[in-house]
């Protein structure tokens, strides 16, 4: 019943869909350039405008037009030189371009509504380059519309502040991730001691830090919809093997789940419908081998980390996602990845210390057996959370 409850609210929860946008500013003299992307799902939240139907582009450049200024040092607005227009996209994306001309001096400060109104979660990553120099990073949210830019943007205030701007990404992109902290969850239910906590976290950590960077720098490129629905099944297959190490049906839960992703590679071969067969092969004999091998809990709890640090891996695609949609400045690479990375790290202590406190304590106040029956209620409820992840996700591509 828990589960089925759970599956009928979670199409609210987007993991990895949160609000944001992202915009580059060039500065020159007493202009100043925009190039605004965002994707295309958050100009659906957009009011329609008068006149009838409108494309997403004309409603965001609309939008746009009304939503962002510019003043100049005096504090006079500064004028659009041509109205604001789309721009070719990545697909499931949308580009603006807005020019503005300062005619009392050079632009000071940037103050953008954009979306705020709709979507008071919303988070707007802007960079902005002033004449050549280095670039500075800036953070918009609901209760901080507006920066007044650094005229000094290579000093190196600019550069802490943009690094500081990075590690609060890293910190807001893990405590906002619902998969990424359902995956946290999942892991330190079986966990008992420190030792184990310190050897999840470890394998976690080198995982995603791993396919992070080599994301970042451009070495590795996966589809995003892809590495999505496989966050979802690094959720449901640890959940599951709690269940089954619990259970000592780890077997049998293997032969369920293989046979669940052979009629999925069916599917995709016969129809071309949903993830690639050749990936869903692989997570069929990856199941197999991993969860037919019997197990008690101690020796689960000894295969963790390994496991951990494979899926780990996975989700360091998804947190590469959000520093390629930002577009990172290559002079910064360095700064802007290290930054993100202390910042998921930081957010991911956080939540392993308020999940271990929280499972030890009750651990305290209940006895065995009810602290079992709610361990298997946990996982089978982030069970059911990351199968539809991974059937939602692997076949709806956003």
């Amino acid at each position: 019943m828990v589960v089925i409850l759970l599956l009928a609210v979670v199409p609210q929860v987007q993991a990895h869909n949160r609000s944001q946008s992202y915009s580059t500013w060039n500065v020159s003299g007493s202009a100043a350039e925009l190039v605004f992307t965002v994707k295309a799902r958050e100009a659906t939240r957009l009011p329609p405008l008068e006149g009838g139907l409108l494309t997403l582009e004309a409603l965001l450049t609309a939008h746009l037009g009304e939503t962002v200024q510019v003043t100049s040092v005096d504090g006079a607005s500064c004028m659009h030189r041509a109205e604001p227009r789309s721009l070719a996209a990545a697909e499931g994306y949308l580009r603006v371009r807005a020019t503005f001309d300062c005619k009392t001096g050079p632009p000071s400060t940037l103050l953008l509504d954009s979306f705020f109104a709709i979507a008071p979660s919303h988070v707007h990553y802007a960079r902005v380059l002033i004449d050549g120099q280095l670039p500075a990073e800036y953070l918009f949210t609901d209760s901080r519309r507006e920066h007044a830019i650094a005229q000094a943007a290579g000093s190196f205030d600019s550069v802490f502040r943009g690094f500081l701007q990075y590690v609060a990404l890293g910190i807001e992109h893990i405590l906002g991730g619902v998969d990424h902290l359902a995956f946290l969850a999942a892991l330190l239910l079986l966990v008992r001691n420190l030792r184990e906590l310190f050897w999840i976290v470890t394998g976690f950590t080198v995982g995603h830090s791993i396919t992070l960077s080599l994301a970042v720098m451009g070495y590795l490129a996966l589809e995003l919809w892809v590495i999505e629905a496989l966050i979802g099944f690094t959720i449901a297959l640890v959940a599951a093997d709690n269940i089954g190490v619990a259970a000592g049906r780890r077997g049998l839960i293997a032969g369920i789940t293989a046979g669940v992703l052979l009629a999925m590679v069916l599917v995709s071969l016969v129809w071309a419908v949903g993830l690639p067969a050749l990936t869903l092969a692989g997570l069929t004999l990856f199941t197999v081998a991993y969860m037919a091998l019997p197990a008690d809990q101690a020796q689960a709890r000894g295969m963790r980390p390994a496991l951990t640090l494979a899926f780990g891996l996975v989700h360091g695609f998804g947190f590469a996602s959000v520093l390629g949609e930002m577009g990172l400045p290559e002079e910064r690479l360095a700064v802007a990845l290290a930054g993100f990375n202390i910042g998921v790290e930081l957010g991911q202590l956080a939540v392993v210390a308020l999940l271990w406190w929280l499972i030890h304590w009750f651990s305290r106040v209940s006895s065995a057996r009810n602290h079992q029956h709610w361990l298997d209620t946990v996982s089978a409820c982030l069970c059911g959370l990351g199968v539809f992840w991974f059937i939602s996700r692997g076949f709806v591509q956003v």
